[in-house]
């Protein structure tokens, strides 16, 4: 539960978040327009990077899941644009594709339990 509510919420949040820092727009209509199409893009990305992560998790540790699962959300992002926008020059998805490696891996790290490695 805890995997999903962090992939399928917060995942898509801190992509926004980041826009918003990183762009540094102030709020507003178009901006709020902005953020919700852009949570919803997000979304399948941490939903394929979640259910990966799931997968994984049984059978790899923390440090080796995490770049993993990266991997898979930057595939992911790259697989969604490419079929959305169709093909595109060589340097345009670079950005979707770190954005999208960047909170999988975060979101990764964040759902891990890391109770049950102390006993």
């Amino acid at each position: 539960m805890k995997r999903a509510l962090v992939f399928l919420l917060l995942g898509p949040a801190l992509i926004v978040l980041a826009t918003w820092v990183a762009v540094g727009m102030p709020p507003g209509d178009v901006v709020i327009s902005v953020a919700v199409l852009l949570f919803l893009l997000t979304l399948p990305v941490s939903g394929i990077a979640g259910l990966m992560d799931g997968l994984l998790a049984t059978v790899f540790p923390i440090l080796v899941r995490a770049p993993l699962t990266a991997m898979v959300g930057a595939l992911a992002a790259l697989v969604l644009l490419v079929t959305l926008l169709g093909p595109m020059p060589l340097g345009m998805p670079t950005p979707f594709m770190i954005g999208g490696a960047l909170c999988a891996g975060v979101c990764s790290l964040l759902a891990h339990d890391y109770r049950s490695q102390q006993a």
